[in-house]
């Protein structure tokens, strides 16, 4: 059963209510080096300072971002600058969004503390893989600070829609708080703090399975601090750290947006492109689409539209290398080709997914990237100008160009007990940090 329960709801207090533009920030780990920056310079009580401190090449473990983000939750709790709401509750979350492709959406779901049990115990299970450098930074982060800044994002079971005719009502009344984010989309909230309807929404969720969207990360760091509790023999089955912050939102709403997460690789010793092609010849029909400045634009347009044509179909990537003079389209010539370089334990269905055709055959095999030595040398973005433009400039080695995972793919690939490749989905908008918070 998923377990999910009401908590002491901490935010910003009512005189920053107007600021919060310049108080929230989105999750720590799609913050670049700049956007860091530029969060710390627009207030000095942004969110910033709690989930992606600065650091400096003197600190140690008495000094350090995370003990400096303790300190300033510490003050900033005692000054009023975060105020706890005065009874349990749990937390509407909508947003209005403009999607990358053209065209505005909305999505809403509830906030609430979930049971941390390992994947599949209750009933929350995972669909990617995750890297160790992030779980064990945000482990010391919340052994110091002892919160959650910003919601794990959840999916749910609702096709009758039995849990959103429970909390709607309350989105006819004004939010308690309304901003837009960096990206101007609109982000609001409501607060429910009626015990009638949060035991209706409790028991609704009873039921139901968890599958883990955005934030594996953060679930397997809060997994370890319990467990960390359980073991040094000062366990309570009541003490927060059994209880993870979520948004929880319907698998079926229509505002539920997938982008996919282009890989951009560096740090590879030589870029040597005929050896890549030719290792990658036996499997795909390597298609060159020229391009020239003069009419760049254009030609990345018809580039992105071709690789668009095969999001139904799969097995389509562009690549873009650094100091070449063409884009290309590499397009699976028989998923079954492909099986035998596939690990065993993946699920059939699953091996035709595009991210673990990259990951198991185009990175492997083409550029000699394996589970073992990748950390580090892939970056991600769902933006695919971004992920074009870094390879031609030569700020990374050579870009691939992704169709998104679809949900239902994602779904299968949790219910069979699957993690898919690190960033095999891109869930936007980015929820905020900021808005809602838990404070144990």
């Amino acid at each position: 059963m998923a377990q999910i329960k009401a908590f002491p709801v901490v935010r910003y207090g009512r005189d920053l209510a107007d600021e919060l533009d310049k108080l929230i920030t989105p999750p720590y780990d799609v913050i670049s080096p700049e956007e860091q920056q530029a969060f710390y310079k627009s207030h000095p009580f942004n969110i910033i300072r709690l989930v992606l401190g600065n650091q400096f090449a003197e600190d140690d473990q008495q000094n350090n971002k995370h003990t400096r983000a303790a300190s300033t939750l510490h003050e900033w709790m005692n000054q009023g600058v975060l105020a706890r709401h005065d009874k349990p509750a749990l937390a509407i979350y909508q947003m209005d969004f403009e999607q990358p492709g053209g065209g505005t959406k909305r999505l809403d779901g509830i906030v609430a503390v979930v049971k941390v049990d390992d994947y599949g115990r209750g009933k929350v299970l995972p669909h990617e893989k995750t890297y160790l450098g992030p779980k064990k930074d945000q482990l010391q982060l919340l052994r110091a600070c002892k919160a959650n800044f910003t919601p794990i994002h959840s999916l749910f079971h609702d096709d009758q829609e039995t849990i959103y005719r429970i909390y709607s009502p309350y989105m006819a009344n004004k939010p308690d708080q309304v901003t837009l984010d960096s990206n101007r989309n609109t982000h609001r909230t409501w607060l429910i703090d009626d015990e009638d309807t949060i035991k209706s929404i409790v028991e609704a969720f009873l039921p139901k399975s968890l599958f883990i969207a955005d934030g594996h990360h953060r679930y397997e760091t809060a997994l370890a601090y319990k467990k960390e509790h359980e073991d040094s023999g000062s366990y309570s089955p009541d003490a927060p750290y059994n209880y993870v912050m979520m948004y929880l939102t319907a698998m079926s709403h229509p505002g539920l947006t997938i982008l996919p997460a282009h890989r951009m690789v560096k740090g590879l010793p030589r870029l040597e492109i005929p050896k890549i092609l030719s290792g990658l010849a036996p499997f795909f029909e390597i298609r060159e689409i020229p391009f020239s400045q003069d009419n760049l634009s254009a030609d990345m347009d018809n580039f992105i539209r071709s690789i668009g044509d095969h999001s139904e179909i799969g097995g389509c990537f562009g690549m873009v290398c650094h100091g070449d003079n063409c884009f290309r389209l590499l397009v699976l010539k028989d998923f079954n080709s492909v099986s035998r370089m596939i690990d065993d334990s993946i699920p059939a269905a699953l091996k035709r997914l595009d991210v673990t055709i990259l990951r198991e055959v185009i990175m492997n095999v083409g550029l000699g990237i394996d589970k073992g030595n990748s950390e580090g040398k892939i970056e991600y973005t769902p933006i695919i100008s971004e992920a074009i433009e870094k390879a031609l400039r030569g700020d990374v080695q050579v870009s691939f160009i992704l169709n998104p995972t679809r949900v239902d793919q994602m779904r299968e690939a949790a219910e069979k007990g699957y993690k898919m490749p690190q960033k095999s989905t891109y869930f936007y908008p980015k929820l905020s940090s900021g808005l809602v918070l838990n404070i144990f």
